[in-house]
């Protein structure tokens, strides 16, 4: 038995541990022991040696990502990318030192490929779409965002889903090909956004003179954008008419709350004033068919104080 693998386990003269082979067969009267050892410790030793490597330059890419302040999601996927890329060749390059054939190795991993992915095609196009979006980068952690019906904040972002956490506090773990395939709405994108302070005035009032000076009331707020500009819609209603008052703001550098609840007071006491900003040819209508005696004009007046008054404004966002 031991003559046959003596036989059979031979020094390799092209190989570079053979003068370590031979020393140790001069000594090993079987003849087994140097060929077994070339045949172990050399491709432990290329596996060795092309993990190390592959280490060292994943350390470079590594800090090469840090130093263009790339997100912490893309740096983590080339870690693990990286990382089994070079389990791949070094696993790779032992065997071939072992002696096993390459052309076998790529067969059998071209077979066990089409196996895999088609045994795990939807979690493999998972992984690809989330690939994807930690590339391109539509949004980041800590954006509000809408995918479909499901809005809330970006918590993670792996490989196979996107995590949300909801308005309400739940969690949405959504896959991440139906975040590829969907529209993503991110609220989150741009520093600016549009806010809205409605105001219901009544029918008799003078409507143009409501807007000029709900615009120029709006305007005067030091936190609202100058761009895009300020603007007053109006809208009829049953009972009279609503002005929307749009503007702008930097929701991260303002207290939005505060200014809307700022804003909405002072429009309230435009309306709210003497006048009342009621229509000035109806006033002058009822101050002439009005009576010369001072005590029907007081009730006069007190009626159309009273017809006046506005509703409170609303503030939507």
């Amino acid at each position: 038995m031991l003559a046959a693998s003596a036989s059979a386990l031979t020094c390799q003269p092209d190989f570079f541990l053979d003068d370590l082979c031979t020393t140790i067969r001069g000594h090993d009267p079987t003849g087994v022991f140097g060929p077994l050892i070339e045949r172990l410790v050399g491709p432990l030793l290329i596996f060795i040696l092309v993990f190390l490597a592959g280490r060292i330059l994943r350390r470079f890419l590594d800090r090469g990502l840090q130093g263009s302040r790339a997100d912490a999601q893309v740096r983590a996927l080339v870690r693990n990318i990286g990382a089994a890329v070079i389990w791949f060749f070094a696993v790779l390059s032992g065997l071939v030192t072992a002696g096993v054939p390459l052309a076998f190795l790529l067969t059998f991993g071209g077979l066990a490929s089409l196996a895999i992915g088609l045994a795990f095609q939807d979690v493999l196009r998972n992984i690809l779409a989330g690939i994807w979006l930690l590339v391109e980068r539509p949004f980041k952690i800590g954006d509000l965002i809408s995918i479909g019906e499901l809005a809330g904040v970006v918590q993670t972002i792996t490989l196979r889903t996107t995590a949300l956490r909801t308005g309400d506090g739940r969690l949405a773990v959504i896959p991440n090909l139906t975040v590829f395939s969907g529209i993503v709405v991110n609220s989150s994108a741009y520093s600016r956004r549009r806010y809205t302070v409605s105001l219901r005035i009544e029918r008799d009032h003078d409507l143009e003179v409501a807007m000029r000076a709900a615009r120029l009331e709006v305007r005067a707020t030091s936190e609202v954008a100058k761009e895009p500009p300020p603007t007053v819609v109006p809208q009829l209603d049953g009972e009279g008419i609503l002005l929307h008052c749009h503007y702008w703001l930097d929701y991260g550098t303002h207290d939005v709350d505060a200014i809307s609840a700022d804003l909405a007071r002072r429009l309230w006491m435009i309306v709210e004033g003497p006048s009342g900003g009621r229509d000035s040819d109806s006033a002058r209508t009822a101050s002439r068919q009005a009576p010369a005696d001072a005590a029907p004009r007081g009730r006069s007046s007190a009626g159309s104080r009273a017809r006046s008054r506005p509703g409170t404004p609303d503030v939507a966002g």
